[in-house]
């Protein structure tokens, strides 16, 4: 009965100064969205990441010139100089590694426009100048006509395979292949269009991408870019031993001696999954810590209202006291107020962090997702933010003698 009446007047008195309650708790509620929104977004990344970051086709690695960056650094970053890689170390896989099925050299060149009669798409399109091998390693299916050939890239054709945002941009109304876009200035035929694949985990669509020989990529562009070399193993052999044979080719062909670090760097879907991960351990880590300086802050701004409650309340407390209310009592008291009032402003913060990842995951095409441990957590946070809030100005308000308490004024 005691904490029934302690909860009502906990509650009369959050109603009686609405508007200090919240100025009071805002730091709370802060805090508590920041750490909501942060883990809701990253749990929905979680739920999508296993499919939109396999931008690799099964079973399939990537040799590539630059480290995958894996992490959140402060400063710059140490460039390190490697030679670039040139599309004959995936003819030199493809004739000496026995535990590979198909490989394949790609260039890319981006923030592009393609041309079709009046119609010119936004200079934002992705180039792939690749081998034929590029769609199985990559995932990617040809939906209408047919992908490049080998010798579309030996005789160094004018050929090009549409993705599907390029499709609706230049041919609403029209059957692509056959019909010739202007791309780098020169006449392409379209031969092929991709299977529509949709956005990306973060928001950017791989459909807004073209493809065209490797060879005729070099004519228009130079023969001095990187290629990345994409690595489809045989089936049934383990991945591991396929990578170790391929790095020993490269390391050869790079004539790499014994005992010095590759120039090269190989990654996997894996890889990418790894590399996702750690940069949200430490986003998780920054938000949670953010979150905390402003339950700190909160917790501040909810012990100064406390205090002055207690002194507002003066003569209250001596009439309780008076009247045989035990210090027990009179703790609890400010205790539970300080308590419910926190609690009040971690709700608050809940709802506010959930709205807000449920319009900024939507609008990123991720699920929206509610983690319950998150929930609990908040809670139990806010909570504990009260009673170490309420504390003092509590225990000062237990400790008062009551004549004196009576004669305040």
């Amino acid at each position: 009965m005691l904490l029934k009446e302690n909860l009502q007047i906990a509650v009369d008195q959050i109603r009686a100064g609405a508007v200090k309650s919240f100025l009071t708790t805002l730091g709370i509620s802060i805090g508590v969205a920041t750490v909501i929104f942060i883990v809701s977004i990253l749990e929905g990344y979680n739920q999508s990441i296993q499919k939109e970051l396999n931008v690799l086709g099964a079973n399939t690695f990537q040799v590539q010139r630059e480290d995958v960056f894996t992490g959140i650094q402060v400063g710059m970053r140490k460039k390190k100089h490697r030679k670039r890689l040139d599309k004959s170390l995936a003819r030199a896989i493809r004739e000496n590694c026995s535990l590979v099925q198909s490989v394949g050299a790609e260039i890319w060149e981006h923030n592009v426009s393609l041309k079709y009669k009046e119609k010119t798409t936004n200079p934002t399109i992705g180039v792939a100048g690749a081998d034929p091998q590029f769609f199985p390693n990559n995932g990617y299916m040809v939906g209408e006509g047919r992908a490049l050939t080998d010798d579309d890239v030996r005789f160094h054709r004018k050929v090009i395979v549409l993705g599907m945002d390029v499709v609706e941009t230049l041919f609403p109304f029209e059957e692509p292949v056959g019909k010739e876009v202007k791309l780098f200035g020169k006449r392409f035929r379209v031969i092929g269009v991709l299977e529509k694949m949709g956005s990306s985990t973060f928001g950017e669509s791989r459909d807004n991408r073209v493809i065209i020989p490797i060879t005729t990529f070099e004519d228009n562009l130079g023969k001095n870019r990187s290629c990345k070399i994409t690595v489809m193993v045989k089936p049934g052999v383990d991945m591991q031993a396929a990578m170790d044979q391929v790095i020993g080719v490269l390391r050869k062909e790079r004539k790499i001696p014994p005992g010095k670090e590759n120039d090269f760097s190989i990654f996997t879907n894996e890889t990418l999954i790894s590399s996702f991960n750690n940069i949200a351990v430490q986003v998780r880590g920054a938000g949670i810590l953010l979150g905390l300086i402003s339950l700190l802050v909160g917790s501040i701004g909810v012990m100064n209202i406390m205090l002055v409650t207690v002194t507002e309340r003066t003569r209250e407390i001596g009439i309780r006291k008076a009247v045989g209310a035990r210090r027990a009592v009179i703790l609890s008291q400010f205790l539970i107020e300080s308590i419910v009032l926190s609690s009040v402003g971690g709700l608050f913060g809940m709802v506010a962090g959930f709205v807000l990842a449920a319009i900024v995951g939507s609008s990123l095409n991720i699920p929206f997702t509610i983690p319950l441990w998150a929930v609990f957590s908040s809670l139990a946070v806010t909570s504990v933010v009260g009673v170490l809030a309420g504390l003092y100005p509590a225990s000062k308000a237990a400790a008062m003698d009551p004549i004196n308490a009576l004669r305040y004024e």
